[in-house]
């Protein structure tokens, strides 16, 4: 499990170019793969192979005055620690001058269900804090998220069905009354294909749809409004490593409205070391990986 989990509203965020706002869809994929995949380790989540001990990662975007991927500015860093069973231990973000901007400490129990998210912000003052409960199963049963200063944020609760797939999430704002529902369907090997939100008082809010190829990967997306209208569509290619090529999202009427694209150096241990992400076939942001491993 790793800090996905975390982020349970599973709605869109913003993504700019040229002053172009488009909003997509990715978390709803990302988060659904989370609750699909139950308690895999960080090295599977994150598609790593081999034994990696840690991963330092710089983000690159153009300049705002200037177009064209020649002219870069530092953006972010992570830092990423695995325990040597593929868990993370902590994960750091960097400002573009090396000061911390963010940190997480992740903790487990001896099955390896984590137990325990903290994060910090980079003044090294406790913001958030998740807590994790689990049935005789191993099903995670209970989330309660919880400010710096220890009040409750929210508390997320889960069911299952005979075969273990979770069919049904309820969040509760800190004085129990409820801020949503989540009714999900799942194929026959567990995976989300299907997500009613609901609101309060019962009523659909939006429904979401999922397609996987023969390996797991999500290929196919769909966001509808409560009254069946598409909102928007997204679909994923990938390479013969499983990762993630090609992103189209679309607009309502079918029409292609964003092309995400992404290209990738590989190590000796098919681990990504170098990412360029383009967005309408001119080239947006490059991620650069040092690798280090047991």
């Amino acid at each position: 499990m790793n800090a996905l989990a975390f982020i349970k509203d599973k709605f869109i965020y913003l993504f700019q170019l040229k002053n172009i706002i488009t909003i997509i869809a990715i978390s709803l994929m990302f988060t659904s793969l989370s609750i699909a995949k139950g308690n895999e380790n960080s090295w599977l989540e994150l598609k790593l192979k081999g034994k990696v001990k840690s991963i330092k990662e710089k983000k690159y975007e153009p300049s705002e005055k200037t177009s064209g991927i020649q002219n870069l500015k530092h953006k972010e860093s992570n830092t990423l620690v695995f325990y040597d069973n593929g868990f993370m231990i902590e994960k750091s973000i960097l400002n573009p001058d090396g000061s911390l901007q963010k940190k997480s400490y992740y903790k487990y129990g001896e099955n390896g269900k984590m137990l325990e998210l903290k994060i910090y912000d980079g003044y090294e003052t406790l913001r958030e804090k998740s807590t994790y409960d689990y049935d005789g199963n191993g099903k995670k049963i209970e989330q309660q998220g919880f400010y710096g200063n220890g009040n409750m944020a929210y508390k997320s609760t889960y069911n299952y069905d005979g075969n273990g797939f979770i069919i049904e999430e309820v969040k509760y704002k800190p004085d129990g009354s409820i801020y949503f529902k989540s009714i999900y369907l799942n194929d026959s090997n567990g995976k989300i294909i299907e997500e009613k939100r609901l609101k309060p008082d019962g009523t659909l809010d939006w429904r979401y749809t999922w397609r996987y190829d023969l390996n797991g990967n999500t290929i196919e997306t769909n966001w509808y409004k409560p009254d069946g209208s598409l909102i928007g569509k997204d679909t994923y290619g990938y390479d013969k490593n499983e990762m993630l090529i090609d992103r189209n999202n679309y607009k309502p009427d079918g029409s292609l409205k964003t092309k995400y694209t992404y290209s990738y150096d590989y190590d000796k241990n098919f681990n990504w070391v170098k990412k360029i992400e383009s967005v309408n076939n001119e080239q947006f942001s490059i991620w650069e990986r040092d690798i280090e491993y047991f």
